[in-house]
This record gives C-alpha cells, sequence and structure tokens, in this order.
C-alpha cells in the first residue's frame, strides 16, 4: 500500500520550471496548480534570484509544451514568445517574476525573482 502512495503522490505534482541564465539553470517556485485532476496552492517563496542582462533574452524552460502564457515582471506584463518547451521576453525590469501558463493537462504559476545587472 506504501508503494503505492508514494507512485501516487508522485504523479500529483506538476512539472518543474526553470530560468536559463546560460551556466545554471535557476528554479522557480510553484504558486499555484491544477494538472491531470490534481490541485494545489503551496504559496512558495522563491528563495533564489535570476541575473541576466539588461535587455538580454529571458529563457524560461518548461517540461511540458505550453498553450498560453502571461508573464509580469514586477508588475509589468511582459510581452512572450511561447516555445516548443520554453518561454521567452525580453529583460526589461527587475523585480519579481509570476510566469501563468496554461497547457493540454491544466495551469500552473510560477514565481521567482529577476535582477538585472
Amino acid at each position: 500500500m506504501l508503494p503505492l502512495l508514494a507512485v501516487l503522490l508522485g504523479v500529483a505534482h506538476p512539472p518543474a520550471a526553470y530560468v536559463d541564465v546560460g551556466t545554471k539553470h535557476v528554479p522557480l517556485a510553484i504558486s499555484s496548480w491544477c494538472w491531470r485532476a490534481h490541485c494545489g496552492a503551496p504559496i512558495a517563496a522563491s528563495t533564489t534570484t535570476a541575473v541576466v542582462s539588461r535587455g538580454s533574452t529571458v529563457h524560461v524552460e518548461l517540461r511540458f509544451a505550453p498553450r498560453q502564457v502571461l508573464v509580469a515582471v514586477a508588475g509589468f506584463p511582459e510581452r512572450a514568445s511561447i516555445g516548443a518547451r520554453e518561454v521567452t521576453w525580453r529583460a526589461t525590469h527587475a523585480g519579481g517574476i509570476t510566469v501563468n501558463v496554461r497547457a493540454a493537462p491544466g495551469f500552473i504559476t510560477y514565481v521567482g525573482k529577476l535582477r538585472l545587472k
């Protein structure tokens, strides 16, 4: 019974996402989600900061194909592009990142921090 419960709990988590800053991947925290009939709202605080050059392209790597994305940095909406498993936008603002992603299995709200150099 315990192994089955562990498998079911493992399936109940949404996929992770990362900001690719070239030399490393900075994880984004998950704020809320509904994915494959499971939902949660851990309201996780982001503990890491992605540092990119002003005007460079920010790359968020996903482990699934997004259908719709809304991105805001420091409360400013960003014009984001959707790739096969990636979301990108130009780094013009620093501050808290919110990436709302919709896909076939559901939605996930990722949060993080962005600092410009």
